[in-house]
């Protein structure tokens, strides 16, 4: 099966979350918000796009052609340094975007089964590889 490769080191999107204050002319609190983390802002202004590349729309589409949902999806990371990270929290940011980018309807439990299929260490190439599995 082809594999898609997404440049950049996925950062957590679970973790990774600011508390913004909005406030209002007067210079008073009226709202609290959770907002993404400088890194995963970082991230998305970086790499988001490639999610919203034709070719690699359409290369997830064609490999979920004639599959039942739920799809089996695997993801390796190629992480850029040693540092530890949880696969549950390193899968979110990608969902969350595959979603956004229309690969999948909806990143719940019905629609997909998101599988870590490992990691390694490439300071120069961090990515991750993304199929869909039988």
């Amino acid at each position: 099966m082809t594999q898609i490769f997404i440049a950049g080191n996925v950062p957590s999107s679970k973790n990774s979350k600011r508390i913004a204050r909005i406030k209002n002319k007067r210079g008073n609190i009226v709202a609290t918000r959770l907002i993404n983390s400088e890194v995963v802002e970082k991230y998305l202004k970086t790499y988001a796009f490639q999610w919203h590349f034709a070719g690699n729309v359409a290369e997830f589409h064609r490999q979920i052609k004639g599959k039942e949902k739920p799809y089996r999806i695997g993801f390796y990371f190629i992480r850029d340094s040693r540092r530890k990270f949880d696969y549950i929290n390193a899968m979110q940011l990608p969902c969350d975007l595959m979603v956004k980018a229309g690969w999948i309807d909806d990143d719940n439990a019905n629609e997909i089964i998101p599988v870590c299929l490992g990691y390694e260490v490439d300071k120069g190439n961090a990515g991750v590889r993304i199929e869909v599995l039988e």
